[in-house]
This record gives structure tokens, sequence and C-alpha cells, in this order.
């Protein structure tokens, strides 16, 4: 989860929940505690694209400041949304992803951080809104928007949008994380111990990410997202249990005694 995180610039929420419910996570629940664990996974890979100065810091703030808004929004939509419509949501982001990962949207001839004046900013908050909304009810960091959108919108590098997704995600995440903790869905022990565990392949896909050409990775990433799609949308059916019951089998009604009629 972190590795991915690293190499495509996502939370890795799109792993997590389908994860997470499979292990006997509730919808709702697998999608908060998912948020919890973006937080540590995003810190820790957007370190080495800071480094190389791939973080877009207006456009982030701009995108962070609608993001903020959005993920509270969508914490209160979230708890009015049947599961089975939560998990159709979710596929049908998991399949908008999966076609950008394989078609490939590197930009070309775009600048590494091209310069956004005012109104571009402004487009920046708006496409935030949206992420913050979506973030927070499909329990993902929000990476699977902002990166295509930064990169085929504004023109900005594969590595550039990738990076300041990463930055984005953090405060997204843990708004969205908190919002959902007031209505008793995160499992914070569970999130931060997958979060934990990500750290470090979220340094390592990072580093990978700025060495070489994404669009393989990404492609192969698309296949592995359409996987996903086929078992949030047709789960495995659960086992039938047969109830015993303690004590001595009642007799069916053919076997009483019949009654004398009065």
């Amino acid at each position: 989860m972190g590795l991915l995180s690293g190499l495509f610039g996502i939370g890795g929420g799109v792993l997590l929940v389908v994860g997470l419910v499979a292990f006997g996570f509730a919808q709702h629940a697998a999608h908060a505690t998912s948020l919890a664990a973006i937080i540590l996974t995003a810190a820790a890979a957007v370190i080495p694209f800071a480094l190389e100065d791939a973080v877009a810091l207006p456009a982030g703030a701009a995108l962070a400041l609608g993001a903020a808004v959005g993920a509270v929004l969508g914490a209160a939509v979230m708890r009015r949304i049947p599961e089975r419509a939560l998990q159709w949501t979710f596929a049908a982001l998991l399949t908008a992803s999966a076609a950008r990962m394989l078609v490939g949207v590197e930009a070309t001839g775009g600048a590494a951080i091209p310069h956004l004046d005012l109104g571009a900013l402004a487009l920046c908050t708006a496409v935030g809104l949206v992420t913050g909304i979506a973030s927070s009810i499909l329990g993902v960091g929000g990476g699977v928007i902002m990166v295509p959108v930064l990169v085929l919108g504004f023109g900005f590098s594969q590595h550039a949008a990738e990076g300041t997704s990463l930055a984005v995600v953090i405060p997204t995440a843990l708004i969205g994380a908190l919002r959902h903790h007031s209505a008793g869905y995160t499992d914070w022990r569970t999130g931060l111990l997958l979060g934990g565990s990500g750290v470090a392949g979220g340094l390592l896909g990072a580093r990978i990410a700025l060495g070489l050409d994404a669009l393989l990775l990404q492609r192969l990433f698309g296949v592995l997202l359409l996987l996903m799609v086929a078992r949030t949308v047709w789960p495995r059916p659960r086992p039938e249990v047969e109830i015993v019951r303690d004590g001595p089998e009642e007799p069916a009604d053919s076997d009483l005694p019949a009654q004398d009629e009065a």
C-alpha cells in the first residue's frame, strides 16, 4: 500500500478499502479507517518529492483549502448513503482511475510546475472541494482525482502532480478521519497500524517514481484496479451458517398423538 502510494501519488485508499472489507469491516468503517492509514503513508511518501522540489506550494495550498471544506461535507453525506450504493460508487471511482492508469496521462511539453495565476488557483480550490468530498465519502486520499487533473488540466509534470497530490492528501485524510470518528466509524488502532507499516514502502515508492518513467507502472496499476472493481462489485458470498439448537428435537405435527374429540 505504501509502495503504491509513493509510486502513483495517491493515498492508497483504493487498496485499503477493498482489503479491510475483505477482512470483515463494514463498508462505511472501511472507508473511514482507510483515511487514518493514509495520513501516515502520504506523509512519508511526500518527503522525497519535496526534497526534489516536486511539490507546488501555491497549488497545494489552494487544493488543500477546498479539500478541507469538502472533507467535512463528505463526512456528513456518507452517513446517509446506503452501503450498497457506497460500494457501487467506489467501484465507479476505481474504474475511472483504471482508465486513467491504462491510457497514461503524462503531460507532453509541460513545465514541471507551471505558474498559476489567481484564476487558476481558484480553479484548484474548486478541484480541491470536489476531491475532499470524494475523499471523505469513498475513503481515498483523493490522488486519483488530483493527479490527472493537475497533469491534463494545469500542465504539471507527472512527478510534480504526484508530489503536490500527496501534500494535499495528508490534511484531507486527517479531517475526514476525524469527522468519521465522531460517527463511530474510524478504527484508529487498525488504521494507524496499517499506515505505519506502509511508511517504508511510501518512501521507497517515491524514490522509484522519481527515477523511472511512470507510464508502465500506471498501466500495471490500472490492471490491478480493474481486479479490485470485480472484487468490490461482486463480493464473495458469505457461507451459510447452520443453526444448531440445544435440547431434544421437537416432534413434527405429524408425529404428535391424535387428540380425542370431546
